[in-house]
């Protein structure tokens, strides 16, 4: 009996320590609990509010659409982005280029079309474009003209001219990359180098429709007369008279090498005539404009009614533009045209081609008479215009060099042309 006691007290001791150790072990893990709690509340407390975690996407949200011609990228970010620190055309192989870029994939293609923001200088009138392989393997890099905007800190927005990028219309795979340029390449935290980029869409690539468009009108036919545009700016307009001709065809090789832009004022009769150079003009994106439609001094309002007719049924274009013959104007005139809404537009600068001086007396008239918001009169038609043709590159070349930049007459007057899809 005394044994069974004596044993009964040792089971009743040891249960009794056992109890009292697992209720320590509770205490220290709740206080442990507690410790961990409050350490998590205190960070919480400490770090901004506007702070991210490296896992989360910089990219809030991103959208195409297009407007006339131009193809307008939107990006939302979570933090503001300082864009002259980003690289416009980076090594997309390297881990340390920091980049934000539009990747546009033909669909079926190999080539991918990488458009991205940034860059030291004209960090908002260009874009860089960058064509790759699937593995960013650059091909070929350059920086092509674009508006580029910041709306409220957080948002991009950046317009351009998907011709300038290489981007015919067509069905393109889409999506915006972004790599912040600091990638892990050794040590514990290494991951590859694709693992460091964001995207939006995150997950896939979302399918845009880049449609074909045409210029069918401009604004501004308000029957005002002028000879020049505001003189605020570098900016001046080469104008033809008097075409199409023969010659059309080499003062268009000659703009289109040297990127420059014109408005060829029109007579419906040798629109007619030469039809394929009048939608050449138009397709080259310069502007057409009405001449009357067979050259009279003080045209009737019919002429010039007829003149557009021909030109809209040829071109699918309707002019806002009207140059009178000889330059002459009457009350009955400027009436005819406001009827027509169009603008009545002459010059402030006249090479006289048509006395034929000779290519190096047109090219010296144009270089030292122009003036901001000038209005350059020449012809491509009405006569033999070979010495205009051997003037317009020099002629090009030093109004550049004196700093103008070159652009149709609705551009010069602050007018806009009117696109709509082709069907």
């Amino acid at each position: 009996m005394a044994g069974r006691l004596r044993a009964y007290t040792r089971r009743s001791i040891m249960t009794g320590l056992s109890g009292t150790f697992r209720s320590g072990d509770r205490a220290r893990q709740q206080i442990a609990l507690l410790v961990f709690f409050l350490l998590i509340v205190g960070l919480a407390i400490i770090i901004p509010s506007n702070a991210t975690s490296a896992d989360q996407n910089p990219i809030q949200n991103s959208k195409l659409s297009q407007k006339g011609r131009s193809l307008i990228v939107q990006v939302r970010t979570v933090q503001e982005v300082n864009l002259s620190k980003l690289d416009r055309r980076p090594d997309f192989a390297r881990a340390n280029h920091r980049y934000l870029c539009l990747q546009m994939n033909p669909r079926g293609g190999t080539t991918i079309v990488r458009i991205c923001f940034g860059g030291g200088k004209r960090t908002y009138r260009v874009l860089g474009v960058s064509r790759t392989s699937e593995t960013g393997k650059v091909r070929s890099s350059k920086v092509i003209p674009a508006e580029v905007k910041k709306v409220d800190g957080l948002k991009l927005v950046a317009t351009f001219d998907p011709r300038d990028a290489g981007l015919p219309p067509g069905n393109y795979a889409w999506r915006v990359a972004s790599h912040s340029g600091s990638c892990p390449q050794s040590g514990p935290l290494e991951k590859p180098d694709e693992d460091c980029v964001d995207y939006f869409p995150p997950k896939h690539r979302a399918v845009y429709d880049l449609r074909p468009v045409r210029a069918v009108g401009c604004t501004g036919g308000n029957g005002e007369f002028v000879t020049h545009g505001p003189r605020g700016r570098k900016r001046v307009a080469l104008t033809f008279d008097d075409g199409p001709s023969d010659y059309t065809p080499d003062v268009l090789r000659i703009l289109k090498r040297k990127k420059a832009k014109a408005t060829f004022f029109m007579l419906g009769q040798q629109v007619s005539s030469y039809p394929t150079y009048a939608r050449r003009v138009l397709a080259l994106g310069h502007e057409v404009a009405n001449h009357s439609y067979d050259h009279p001094l003080l045209p009737s309002g019919s002429n010039i009614r007829r003149a557009n007719r021909r030109i809209i049924q040829v071109t699918g274009f309707r002019p806002c533009l009207f140059r009178p013959p000889y330059g002459a104007v009457s009350s009955s005139l400027k009436a005819d045209v406001r009827a027509a809404r169009m603008k009545v537009v002459n010059w402030d600068v006249d090479t006289s081609d048509w006395k034929l001086p000779g290519a190096g007396s047109i090219a010296s008239t144009i270089v030292h008479q122009v003036r901001p918001g000038s209005i350059v009169l020449m012809h491509d038609g009405g006569g033999p215009r070979g010495g205009t043709v051997d003037a317009l590159s020099s002629a090009i070349s030093g109004l550049r060099d004196r700093g103008y930049r070159l652009v149709t007459v609705s551009q010069l007057l602050g007018n806009r042309i009117i696109y709509r899809p082709v069907r």
